[in-house]
């Protein structure tokens, strides 16, 4: 069962087992809560090109749980966030993303954000993408993909130091980048879908977590 309630247009989105996610839609879609599905919860909203929704643990107009839902690099040692979901058409995807965000305002566009290191799914293709103060988004091909209606388990990992390391499925990408988010820098988990012209279909949330690494 889902909860929804509007804060500063803002959707929450709080499950029984206590997961708590801060959403916003992407464009002029009207939907603003998942469809029930057997195997978890649709986020593919009312698949429209150009379209999507995105969400973030932690708020930055929120005070938020430091060590719990935000994270500060070189205070809170070892951090991570694993998101396992499917795609129906993986075509579709503009944007498919997940991973660390700095606690910042909401952007529509995702290249807007200044910081991220993250995931993303364009058009089957897995890519890892990067923005570091504000500068371009920095994209790597790591050559593994993801084909229509698969479902797979991307992590994030930050080191104490603020390095940033990728899991596809439980192992590293075959091609990989290194990046370091700045020390003192405050990131939350967060997820990013835009539709494309051939619209991803059905994109459906399993499992996610996130927390500091040994606890």
């Amino acid at each position: 069962r889902i909860i929804a309630s509007r804060v500063n247009e803002t959707i929450i989105h709080q499950y029984p087992d206590g997961l708590r996610l801060h959403v916003s839609n992407i464009g002029t879609q009207t939907i603003v809560i998942p469809a029930a599905n057997t195997a978890g919860m649709d986020y593919g909203y009312d698949q429209t090109n150009n379209e999507g929704v995105q969400w973030v643990a932690s708020m930055n107009t929120h005070k938020g749980h430091p060590g719990v839902d935000r994270f500060t690099v070189g205070t809170h040692g070892a951090f991570y966030a694993e998101c396992k979901f499917s795609i129906a058409d993986v075509s579709g995807t503009d944007d498919c993303l997940f991973g660390f965000r700095k606690v910042e305002g909401i952007q529509a566009a995702v290249d807007n954000y200044d910081e991220m290191a993250a995931l993303n799914v364009e058009s089957g293709d897995i890519k890892i993408e990067t923005i570091l103060n504000n500068a371009a988004t920095t994209t790597t091909d790591t050559t593994d993909n993801w084909a229509d209606g698969e479902t797979h388990t991307l992590r994030v990992d930050v080191s104490s130091t603020g390095a940033v390391t990728y899991k596809i499925d439980g192992a590293a990408p075959t091609t990989t980048a290194a990046f370091s988010f700045d020390t003192g820098e405050v990131v939350t988990p967060f997820w990013y879908l835009l539709h494309d012209t051939d619209l991803a279909g059905a994109v459906i949330l399993k499992e996610v977590k996130w927390g500091l690494v040994g606890k």
